[in-house]
């Protein structure tokens, strides 16, 4: 399989994945619950790009950028949910009381 040129793109809650041609590879989105907290309700990768470490990607996007903007973040998505859990770094984004035990 040829390699992809993604770009992604912040807008309006959400940060879309696309390429040349494929305008939705896939994307996170994570409403605002007020100014310095989200909610990450879902992280969704097209059918024809599953199986390539896309949404690993789109999260640890998000995560980059929840970072720069001070927010703090709730999980609704169970893929997301599964990420926070397997990078405990990206946790510090959490409540102490929605943060997984790594132990």
């Amino acid at each position: 399989m040829d390699v992809i040129k993604m770009q992604f793109q912040v807008e309006d809650h959400r940060i879309v994945a696309s390429a040349p041609g494929q305008p939705l590879i896939g994307e996170i989105s994570f409403p605002a619950v007020s100014n310095d907290r989200v909610v990450v309700e879902r992280v969704f990768v097209h059918p024809d790009f599953r199986g390539q470490g896309i949404a690993a990607q789109l999260v640890q996007r998000f995560v980059d950028y929840a970072k720069e903007q001070h927010w703090t973040v709730k999980l609704m998505c169970p893929y997301a949910k599964a990420q926070f859990r397997l990078h405990p770094e990206y946790q510090e984004l959490l409540l102490p009381a929605d943060r997984f035990n790594t132990n």
